[in-house]
């Protein structure tokens, strides 16, 4: 039985969690393999409030079915379990039943978060979600990181988490570094909430491959997005893991050979959080607001994780090239085609760029060279009719239909899955053509 994936393909917050809220019922399970906590996935069952995810997978909302963070996601056990807490306050059961955490996972310690806030605060700052996140990984690559599985030998948690908060201490100035006490009593803390994991705690490349090869379906999120994979995005404004299917797979330990349909997610608006280079960024704050929407609402454009406003820009094509050669997809999910009126009466989408003076469809692959990058558009036609409400694509206006079948044409992938509201009713299904 394969392993399908949905996996983001611009730079993150395009719907992945609602897409694999909506065909988790499909699987087994459904596993995480990349990222941590600075990713936000949303999901928004019907009639509920929507509920925001960061480490948990999508498919928490959906009885039976098993859900698994896997070796390459960095957990961080306080703002796991507090996510957990949050997860059964909105109704929905956890426990090992239907949570399973890999031993193998690294932790993220106190001291990361702490470091992260510290550069971010400085001239280096890189728009990090301060999570800890590149410096539990640069841990992991240095060899010099800390599992889950040693949560079974707690005093060596206690013994790194301490000299990490101490060396944490010796880079600030004196009037705010922490006593000795207080530095023990956040270890404890920390600690406890590594306890309140170990229940969770599996060989989940046993458990995966198992599944697997007993004929069971299992669907893999992807964290973030290919515009942020450290090896294929737009460095150095990146994550630190790799958000490919090739990582999603790495991070998980599933052979290739169980690879089936690969889902890739795209926004029919265009928005980025942080920094680093935006080709189609719309400078227009006024038409930037008005595209982004009200904070607050579930489908509006701001960070899930942070509650930063999304840059804005128009549509980009050429991005969607290079995250749809490397990724494989198979078929295309796109969200957000409600919001497409809000850039007026026609949009303006990318189709190519030049750089150096030359045309070129798809995107080159480092800041430096995105920066000199110019966007050349093509203009559609928008609609003013409100289509939240409707159930079928040829109920969609004219001008909605020539909005997809440019997507289709220039990237030469079908679109399978239209989300024309945040709740599960309201994504519109096209099947593939044979």
């Amino acid at each position: 039985m394969p392993l399908d994936i949905v996996i983001g393909l611009q730079r993150g917050d395009e719907g992945k969690g609602r897409f694999v809220d909506l065909v988790a019922e499909e699987y087994t399970a459904i596993a995480r393999g990349n990222g941590g906590s600075n990713a936000g996935h949303t999901v928004m069952p019907d009639s509920l409030e929507p509920l925001a995810l960061h480490q948990v997978p999508s498919g928490i909302t959906r009885p039976g079915k098993l859900n698994i963070i896997g070796n390459g996601v960095y957990v961080d056990p306080r703002r796991l379990v507090a996510e957990l807490a949050d997860v059964r306050a909105a109704g929905y059961k956890v426990s090992p039943e239907n949570l399973q955490i890999s031993d193998a996972a690294h932790l993220v310690l106190p001291h990361h978060i702490k470091l992260d806030g510290l550069r971010e605060n400085s001239l280096k700052a890189q728009g990090s979600t301060r999570s800890g996140i590149a410096y539990v990984a640069a841990d992991k690559y240095l060899r010099e990181g800390v599992r889950l599985e040693n949560a079974w030998l707690p005093q060596i948690l206690r013994e790194r988490a301490h000299d990490g908060l101490v060396h944490y201490n010796s880079l600030i100035p004196k009037e705010q570094r922490q006593t000795l006490a207080e530095i023990d009593e956040e270890v404890s803390n920390w600690l406890k909430n590594v306890e309140t994991l170990k229940p969770h705690l599996t060989d989940t490349v046993e458990l995966i491959n198992q599944k697997l090869a007993d004929g069971e379906p299992i669907l893999a999120e992807g964290a973030q997005a290919f515009w942020l994979d450290v090896s294929h995005g737009m460095y150095p404004s990146v994550t630190s893991s790799s958000t490919t299917v090739a990582g999603l797979l790495d991070g998980l330990g599933v052979s290739a050979n169980h690879l089936g349909k690969v889902t890739g997610v795209a926004k029919s608006v265009k928005s980025h959080v942080g920094g680093g280079p935006f080709v189609t960024e719309i400078t227009d704050h006024k038409l930037a607001d008005n595209v982004r929407g009200a904070r607050g609402l579930a489908d509006s454009e701001y960070g899930a994780t942070t509650q930063r406003p999304r840059r804005i820009g128009y549509p980009d094509l050429v991005e969607l090239r290079n995250a749809i050669r490397i990724n494989g997809i198979d078929e295309l999910a796109l969200s957000k085609l409600d919001h497409v009126p809000r850039y007026g009466k026609t949009v303006q989408v990318a189709t190519s760029y030049t750089y150096k003076g030359q045309g070129r469809l798809t995107a080159p692959t480092s800041a430096l060279a995105l920066a000199e990058c110019t966007p050349n558009y093509k203009s559609c036609a928008t609609w003013w009719h409100d289509i939240s409400e409707v159930s079928r694509i040829k109920d969609l206006p004219s001008e909605a239909l020539t909005f997809i079948e440019l997507f289709e044409t220039e990237l030469s992938v079908p679109i399978t899955k239209i989300g024309v509201g945040p709740s599960r009713s309201q994504v519109l299904l096209r099947p593939r053509k044979a």
